[in-house]
C-alpha cells in the first residue's frame, strides 16, 4: 500500500494520513457543532419579515442544506473517528448501512449546496447586470422555484453514487483479523460487515467522472465565470459611483440644480450597499470554490487512474471533508461583518430573547408596554444607542431585493 501511495500520491501522504485520522473526528466534531448553531441562526434570521428577498430565500435554502449535512455528520464522526468501544462494534450490519446512508446523505446536501449557491450567484449578476429586468426573472415565484428545483434534482444528480459501494460480510479469524487488530480481545469467527468500492472498475470510473465533472467542475467552472462577471461589474459599479459622488459635490453656483445633487446622493448611497451585498456574496462563492475546485480535480485523477483513488484520494478524504464542513459553518461571520440589516435583526432577536428570559425572572410578572419602552430608552444611552438604532432600523425598513 505505501509502495502504491508512493507511486500515485505525493511522498508523505501516508503518514499524514495516519496523523490527521487521530484528530479528525475531534476537528469534525467542533466543526460540526458550531456550524449548526450558526445555520440555525442564520435560518432564523434569514427568514424573518423584515428580511425576505430572493437573494436571502436562497441563503436561508443554503442553510438548511448545510445545517442537515453537519446535523448527519455528527453521530458519522462519532461512530468513525472518535474510539468509543471495541472496532468490531463499529461494523455490525447497522451501523455500515448508516455509513452507506452516510456517503449518499452528505453528497446529495452538499450538491444542493453548491447549485444553491450557483443559483446565487446567477440571481445576484441578474440584480446588478439587468436591474430592469430583476423583480421579473428573480421573483418570489421564481426564486421559489429554483431551491425547490435544487432540493428535487440534485438526488438524482448523485443517484450512479448509490451503486459505488457495496456491504460486504467478512469474518474475523486469527489470520484476516488485522483491521481490528487493536482489540485483543474480539471473538474469532464473527462476521462483521464493511463497505467497499463496487469490483466493477468500469462502472467505478464512469461514476468518478459523473462525481468530478458534473458534481465538482460544473457548478465550480460556473461558480468562476459568474463571480469573475461580479467582479467586472462591481468595478464598473464603483466607477460610476465616484462620477455620482463627485457631481453631488458641485457648489451652488453650478448649473447642477440641488434636487439633483439629492438624488445623485441617494444612487450613489443605494450603488454603496449593491456593492456590499455582492462582496459578501463573493465572499460565499469563493469558499466553495476554495474546496470544490481540488474534489473536483482528485476525482477528475480518479477516473484518469483507476488506483489513484484508493492510493492517494482516500488519503485526503478526512481532510478535504473538515475543509467543506468549515465552509459551510463560516457563512454567519461573513453576514455579521458585511450586512449592517443582518447584524441589527439578529441583534435584535438576540436581545429579545435575553430580555425574555431575564425579565420574568426579575418582576415575576409580564412587563407592562410603557416598561418595555423604556427598556430600549435605557439601553440606548447605556450603550451608545447602537443596538436601539438597530431596533428601530430593522422595523422601518422596506424590503429590496438583496435584503441587505
Amino acid at each position: 500500500m505505501s509502495n502504491a501511495t508512493d507511486a500515485y500520491c505525493v511522498p508523505g501522504a501516508t503518514n499524514f494520513n495516519k496523523a490527521y485520522s487521530r484528530l479528525h473526528g475531534y476537528i469534525a466534531l467542533v466543526i460540526c457543532i458550531i456550524g449548526s448553531a450558526t445555520n440555525s441562526i442564520n435560518i432564523t434570521v434569514l427568514s424573518r419579515r423584515e428580511m425576505i428577498s430572493s437573494t436571502n430565500s436562497i441563503l436561508t435554502g443554503l442553510a438548511v442544506a448545510d445545517l442537515l449535512v453537519m446535523l448527519e455528520y455528527i453521530p458519522y464522526a462519532l461512530h468513525m473517528n472518535i474510539k468509543i468501544g471495541p472496532q468490531v462494534n463499529k461494523n455490525t450490519y447497522a451501523w455500515t448501512v448508516f455509513v452507506y446512508f452516510h456517503s449518499i446523505f452528505s453528497q446529495i446536501f452538499h450538491t444542493i449546496s453548491i447549485w444553491l449557491a450557483v443559483t446565487l450567484a446567477v440571481w445576484r449578476y441578474v440584480a446588478i447586470a439587468f436591474p430592469q429586468k430583476n423583480r421579473t426573472w428573480c421573483s418570489k415565484r421564481n426564486t421559489t422555484l429554483a431551491i425547490v428545483s435544487a432540493y428535487v434534482m440534485c438526488p438524482f444528480l448523485c443517484l450512479p453514487i448509490y451503486f459505488a459501494m457495496n456491504i460486504v460480510p467478512s469474518e474475523v479469524t486469527p489470520h484476516n483479523n488485522t483491521e481490528f487488530a487493536e482489540d485483543l480481545l474480539l471473538p474469532h469467527n464473527r462476521t462483521v460487515y464493511v463497505l467497499e468500492m463496487s469490483k466493477n472498475k468500469e462502472l467505478v470510473t464512469a461514476i468518478m467522472w459523473i462525481y468530478s465533472v458534473i458534481l465538482k467542475l460544473v457548478p465550480s467552472i460556473a461558480l468562476s465565470v459568474l463571480s469573475t462577471c461580479l467582479i467586472s461589474k462591481l468595478t464598473t459599479t464603483e466607477q460610476r459611483r465616484q462620477k455620482l459622488l463627485k457631481r453631488s459635490t458641485v457648489g451652488p453656483n453650478e448649473a447642477t440644480p440641488e434636487k439633483q445633487c439629492l438624488a445623485d446622493e441617494s444612487a450613489a448611497r443605494r450603488s454603496s450597499r449593491t456593492d456590499r451585498t455582492t462582496r459578501m456574496l463573493l465572499a460565499v462563492l469563493g469558499l466553495f470554490l476554495s474546496t470544490e475546485v481540488p474534489q473536483g480535480l482528485l476525482g477528475l485523477a480518479s477516473a484518469l487512474a483507476p488506483d489513484f483513488f484508493k492510493s492517494c484520494y482516500s488519503m485526503f478524504g478526512d481532510l478535504m471533508d473538515v475543509l467543506a464542513l468549515f465552509t459551510s459553518s463560516v457563512n454567519f461571520v461573513l453576514y455579521c461583518s458585511m450586512s449592517r440589516q443582518f447584524r441589527c435583526t439578529f441583534s435584535r432577536l438576540a436581545r429579545g430573547l435575553v430580555y425574555a428570559a431575564e425579565e420574568p425572572a426579575k418582576f415575576g410578572t409580564k412587563l407592562e408596554p410603557t416598561t418595555q419602552a423604556s427598556f430600549f430608552d435605557k439601553s440606548k444611552t447605556s450603550n451608545g444607542g447602537m443596538a436601539a438604532w438597530c431596533l428601530n432600523r430593522t422595523v422601518v425598513a422596506t424590503p429590496t431585493v438583496t435584503g441587505h
